[in-house]
């Protein structure tokens, strides 16, 4: 059995461990995206709640969860 492997077959080798790590950044990448969005809805949702008053010990019903929130008159 041959061990000597051609010039050919480690640049294939080496382009393919190379592309599963470019894979993986770009994914970990789009994660970081993502929750940095998240955490912005969160805060803003949650400067909201404190400008209309909201207590954070104060329960939001889970059918206004996601509504926007209204000062009371």
């Amino acid at each position: 059995m041959d061990t000597v492997r051609t010039l050919a077959e480690v640049t294939r080798t080496a382009n393919r461990r190379h592309d599963a790590r470019a894979e993986e950044l770009n994914g970990l990448r789009l994660a970081m995206a993502t929750f940095a969005l998240q955490l912005d809805a969160f805060e803003m949702r949650a400067g909201e709640a404190l400008k209309a008053g909201i207590r954070p010990e104060m329960a939001v019903p889970a059918r206004d969860v996601g509504r926007r929130l209204q000062k009371e008159r």
